[in-house]
């Protein structure tokens, strides 16, 4: 088992995190799929928000998948800077989707906004806060 884990997981705490998003992530791709768009999109239901489509589900389906395919390959090359900056960027990107859909677009609502806003921050600041360690 141990010769499939990245050994990046020696490193430090940050990876066990990116695996769990990863992991927390592939199961929200999964259940887009194979749910009813009503309860795969639950989160985008503020006041502005459009009548939940498969298709719409399974964008964000798509979405999710390829950041978590991004924090993964971050999580067995922590200490390549371009795949440590695309990682990064998949945080920011979770932050600025649910940011705008809740502050501009009112299609989401801060109850459910709140665990992707929150995992996501804690993602990237501890990201920004162990560069150096990673990137020596």
């Amino acid at each position: 088992m141990s010769s499939i884990l990245p050994a990046s997981l020696q490193e430090g705490y940050l990876p066990f995190f990116m695996l769990y998003t990863c992991i927390a992530g592939i199961g929200h791709t999964a259940w887009c799929y194979l749910n009813p768009p009503s309860s795969a999109l639950r989160m985008f239901s503020g006041p502005q928000a459009p009548p939940p489509t498969t298709l719409a589900a399974h964008i964000y389906a798509v979405k999710n998948f390829y950041t978590c395919a991004m924090r993964l390959y971050a999580v067995y090359n922590l200490n390549n800077r371009p795949v440590y900056n695309l990682a990064m960027l998949s945080y920011a990107g979770v932050i600025w989707l649910y940011l705008t859909e809740y502050a501009v677009w009112k299609t989401a609502q801060g109850k459910d906004a709140a665990v992707a806003l929150t995992t996501s921050g804690i993602g990237l600041a501890w990201m920004v806060l162990q560069r150096g360690w990673y990137l020596r």
